[in-house]
């Protein structure tokens, strides 16, 4: 495409709603480093406060848009399903440098600088390699927000310790300031509060199951000997795990073990005897 040739076009969605349609463009490997929890150890994040981040953040801005989508990139597919939100799945960023991010991200913002889009984007990424893609999108009339931390209010401290992310920050129309700490908070807590909508259904069918094939000796056993455990037994800890992976296709995190212990007991026990929550036995 010949960028020198594109004049800006008239939208039709301003005259149809009170303020501009928007759609943003996630890099959710960003937002972990944004507010801090990249590291391998780091807390799980959640795909379900992203809408409510981006209009937050177009509010404080002052900013009148109403959110049509987000498209959210990752390498790690959470099952989960998010209104007016899309799940771009790519492979790991340390396998291509994140190549397989920009070549996606460029595709999608192309694809509405050529159609009939919004009158307003946000990006949250700091891959550089997307600076010519903005440009045409504002060639084309669209006005392009980037999402960042307080440390795109001291640009020039900015540009002295990050160049790259600076260069790209300068690009944008308007730069959208979201506090790391409310960011950590809102990904942390939609995370949180996932794990129980996703997983809670699988897991009590899991248990059930498992419950269901024991021998009746079995289960008088367990009723007999769990009340004097703090958790479940290990060999009845490993067989519940090996029948979870078998079932989501994948390993359990910390949360989702401690809830499916948690059920074990309360269907071994019955609700007469539901405790505090409870670990295994190591």
């Amino acid at each position: 495409m010949n960028v020198h040739t594109l004049s800006p076009r008239k939208r039709p969605f301003h005259s149809q709603q009170s303020g501009s349609q928007a759609i943003a463009f996630i890099d959710m490997r960003y937002l972990r480093w944004l507010c801090g929890l990249d590291g391998r150890d780091a807390a799980p994040v959640s795909r379900a406060q992203v809408n409510s981040v981006v209009l937050n953040a177009l509010d404080q801005a002052n900013l009148n848009a109403h959110l049509l989508r987000s498209y959210c990139y990752a390498d790690h597919d959470d099952k989960a399903t998010f209104d007016d939100q899309t799940l771009r799945l790519l492979p790991p960023a340390d396998t291509d440098g994140e190549l397989a991010m920009v070549r996606q991200m460029s595709a999608d913002l192309m694809a509405v600088a050529n159609g009939m889009g919004p009158e307003l984007i946000v990006i949250a990424s700091d891959d550089q390699r997307l600076i010519h893609t903005i440009d045409v999108l504002k060639l084309q009339g669209v006005k392009v927000c980037l999402l960042a931390d307080e440390r795109v209010k001291a640009m020039p401290r900015l540009q002295q310790n990050d160049p790259e992310w600076a260069r790209l920050l300068r690009e944008a129309d308007r730069r959208l300031v979201v506090q790391a700490q409310d960011l950590a908070h809102a990904l942390s807590a939609g995370a949180q509060a996932g794990q129980h909508t996703v997983h809670e259904d699988v897991l009590q069918a899991v248990v059930n199951e498992w419950w269901s094939g024991l021998p009746l000796d079995e289960q008088d056993w367990l009723r007999e000997e769990l009340p004097s455990l703090r958790g479940v037994p290990p060999e009845l800890d490993r067989e519940l795990l090996r029948r979870t992976k078998m079932a989501i296709h994948r390993s359990l995190n910390e949360h989702e073990k401690r809830l499916l212990r948690e059920q074990a007991r309360r269907v071994a026990l019955g609700d007469a005897h539901n405790e505090e929550p409870v670990v295994a036995d190591e």
